[in-house]
């Protein structure tokens, strides 16, 4: 059945490196997209004073693509489908001289679908037992995901096959009130969020990962090679990963905000804006409370006693009987007094803003501001954990370290699934597998801004910024994982410390064998130094992270005069963040250049009314017929040039200057990107391992490239008749073709390494045709 799996993968058509990667390459991977929407707008104006609008909108956008193996192969390939539709009511009231009242309601409703496009696969087809296709909605089956190190990922998806819906009401009430020299501005905003999900993608299929681990040598711990021994364990019908039985969510939080700004004119050459706004959301939650709660630290966990007992008959000598426990387990919410949300409602994000305009000269004018303003944790920015209703099971091909195999490729799961039982699993849900939840006391993340600028108006209509704009983010969520083997147990040598390693890999019988059915009969010494032996990884979301932000930002802006206008921006900035940790172990996050820092941005954007046709320089006379095709014209572009992300090489070992690690612009090539030898260690059996890391996270010196992007537009108003025209609109996105390429590989243990092997999306055309009644 292996030999199956491997018959997925298309044969080779190109030579490859020397080790067999990029040997396929599949000149017609294209993504189809269709596309539609619908708009209705009716205006009505009761009276002078009292004027309304209704909107209605619906559009449909479908796309199939990642079919990298060919079209005909249909081990890869989704099919994306979206609907969004929703209405909008605008009443606009005068309700005297100098008060405006605006009431606003919207409804917005999106559905987003997927599905792999092998949906309805048959199983058996390739080898998987019976007893497997039983376990799955044989009109929902796909070929399962499969992963085998570097080689290419088979039957993978983006969000899940299922679906997920969201639906928004948003209700604002909004005064505008002129007061001598001050314009208010206050009201309350009102939302309420709403996010359903049916997406299960590890339960019409196994997901199957194949591992060097049961074929490496000649020891266990052996360093792996660069790539063949995966395939190898897929041959031999050795897999890992799992399936799950999932759950659905209905999860919602509401939104309230109040706020008052004014702007006041202190003279005829100064403004200054005050305000201030008050904003509350409430706690998210689960309609059927669905919801992991947290995790109880101090209760014994149910088989803390027949743990202790088993190992007190074969201790280590690192940690004594006396100090060796199973403490706690998952909470749920609703349940032993926790509410129903995994965290708790902050009710003190007040929002204070300033801002000034002071005219220094006729035509220069200097501005600054400041604010801070709070991000959500509501669902939009709140995935689920819901761990025991969603009950994931592993493939554990051999419990004693593969003296004898229980499970294999046809049939990988021969004791069945696990069943989900929600609240009434305890604190034994997911024994031997992993945890996460979050911190109770997560709060919202809020961010400080604050900018100065000058303008000037020069000749001609153009006009001059010159902004220095910066930010400071706080109480960003964090992972932080909290089982992991204490640091002093680590190595700290700047090369591969097999003692270490040999030490932390060394196994012993199992305490946990025979309390649940995933434990096996042996356990590393590594694994059972941890905090809650009893689990694997554990991750809890904590508010600790942090970033800023600081930049110069240069505008040009050519006023409409003359049929075009034009705008040139120009940002020099530096991202800094501590939002991940270098080493699981460490107390705090590490500080290191942004994942989104680039360095450099430029931005050029414009538009020109072609001076020919009707009312225009050329061709006033055309004759009518003429005209209306070749005439009235107008044309936009935007172009953008961007500096490349940083990039990270993970932990390596590196003997050198890390400034040759870059290469001149000169010398950079898709197939030499960066230095390979600037003092990479690149044996894979030399590789570090059970030890502390200390190569960065990722480097501002190397980068990946840049992007260059020309945007372009053209639009053709077509009178009809007298209240009707119909407007054409021809867009062609990255006109050039650029190709704007992906990092370069950043293992060193590759034969890729430091190799370009794919590009950004091409050239992409749209038209469309809108009526105006």
């Amino acid at each position: 059945m292996g030999l199956n799996l491997a018959k997925l993968y298309p044969a080779a058509n190109q030579p490859g490196t020397i080790d067999g990667r990029n040997n396929f390459f599949n000149g017609s991977n294209n993504a189809l997209e269709d596309y539609y929407a619908h708009l209705v707008r009716l205006d009505h104006a009761f009276t002078e004073n009292h004027r309304a609008f209704i909107r209605l909108h619906y559009d449909w956008w479908q796309e199939d693509k990642d079919r990298r193996f060919g079209p005909e192969n249909p081990a890869n390939g989704i099919i994306l489908e979206r609907a969004n539709r929703g209405i909008a009511l605008d009443d606009v009231i005068v309700l005297g001289p100098t008060l405006v009242l605006n009431i606003r309601y919207g409804l917005t409703h999106q559905d987003f679908l997927e599905q792999r496009t092998s949906r309805g696969f048959n199983l058996t087809s390739l080898g998987f037992s019976s007893a497997l296709a039983g376990l799955v909605d044989s009109s929902l089956a796909t070929i399962p995901n499969i992963n085998a190190g570097s080689y290419s990922a088979i039957s993978r998806w983006e969000s899940g096959d299922g679906a997920t819906t969201s639906m928004t009401h948003s209700l604002v009430g909004n005064f505008d009130k002129l007061h001598g020299a001050h314009s208010l501005k206050f009201g309350a905003d009102y939302r309420n969020y709403r996010a359903n999900n049916n997406r299960f993608p590890q339960a019409v299929s196994p997901v199957l990962t194949y591992s060097s681990y049961w074929t490496h040598g000649p020891l266990d711990n052996s360093p792996s090679a660069q790539m063949g021994q995966e395939l190898a364990s897929m041959l031999f019908g050795i897999p890992g990963g799992g399936m799950e039985r999932t759950a659905s969510f209905a999860m919602q939080d509401q939104y309230f905000g109040l706020y008052i700004h004014d702007g006041w004119k202190l003279s005829r050459h100064l403004t200054v804006n005050l305000g201030l706004r008050y904003e509350i959301e409430t706690p998210v939650t689960e309609r059927f409370d669905r919801l992991v709660a947290g995790y109880d630290f101090t209760t014994p966990n149910p088989v803390d006693a027949q743990a202790r007992a088993n190992y007190a008959r074969s201790p280590i000598p690192e940690l004594p009987v006396s100090q060796f426990r199973a403490l706690g387990g998952l909470t749920w919410v609703n349940q032993g007094g926790n509410g129903r949300s995994p965290f708790k409602a902050e009710k003190n994000n007040f929002m204070p803003r300033i801002g000034l305009a002071w005219q220094l000269l006729p035509n220069t004018v200097f501005r600054a501001g400041y604010g801070i303003y709070y991000d959500t944790i509501g669902v939009n920015a709140t995935l689920p954990i819901q761990t025991g209703f969603t009950q994931g099971t592993p493939i554990q091909a051999s419990l004693d370290e593969g003296l004898t195999y229980v499970a294999n490729n046809a049939n990988p799961f021969p004791a069945g699934l696990l069943n989900p039982l929600g609240p009434a699993g305890g604190l034994r849900t997911n024994l031997a597998q992993n945890l996460g939840f979050y911190d109770p006391n997560r709060s919202h993340p809020y961010s400080q801004r604050w900018s100065g600028g000058l303008q000037q108006l020069l000749p001609g209509q153009f006009l001059a910024d010159v902004s220095y704009v910066a930010s400071r983010a706080v109480r960003l969520g964090v992972s932080r994982s909290v089982n992991d083997t204490p640091a002093q147990y680590l190595s700290t040598l700047p090369v591969r410390d097999q003692q270490t390693i040999n030490y932390l890999s060394q196994t012993f019988p199992n305490p946990f064998s025979g309390t649940n059915p995933l434990s096996g009969t042996s356990i590393s010494r590594a694994a059972l130094l941890r905090p809650y032996p009893q689990f694997g990884r554990m991750s809890r979301m904590e508010p600790i992270g942090y970033s800023w932000y600081h930049s110069l930002q240069l505008r040009a802006e050519k006023r409409f005069s003359r049929g075009y206008t034009f705008q040139l921006g120009y940002t020099w900035s530096k991202l800094m963040e501590a939002t991940s940790f270098l080493n699981d172990v460490d107390p705090m996050p590490y500080e290191v250049i942004g994942g989104f820092d680039r360095t450099h941005r430029l931005t050029m954007s414009g538009i020109w009314e072609v001076p020919f046709g009707k009312g225009r320089q050329f061709g006033a006379k055309l004759p009518a017929p003429v005209n209306f095709f070749a005439g009235g014209w107008q044309i936009s572009g935007l172009v953008v040039r961007q500096g490349g992300a940083p990039l990270g090489f993970g932990n390596v070992i590196f003997n050198g200057d890390l400034h040759n690690i870059a290469l001149p612009k000169s010398e950079r090539t898709v197939d030499r990107w960066l230095n390979p030898d600037a003092g990479f260690n690149r044996v894979s059996t030399q590789q570090l391992s059970s030890n502390l890391r200390t190569f960065p996270l990722r480097l501002s010196g190397v980068r990946g490239d840049g992007r260059a992007t020309w945007d372009f537009s053209a639009i053709k108003n077509f009178p009809i008749r007298e209240q009707v025209s119909m407007q054409f609109r021809a867009d062609v996105y990255n006109a050039w073709n650029h190709a704007n390429l992906n990092n370069p590989n950043t293992s060193p243990v590759s034969s890729a390494f430091g190799r370009i092997t794919g590009a950004a999306e091409g050239r992409n055309w749209q038209f469309g045709l809108r009526l105006k009644f």
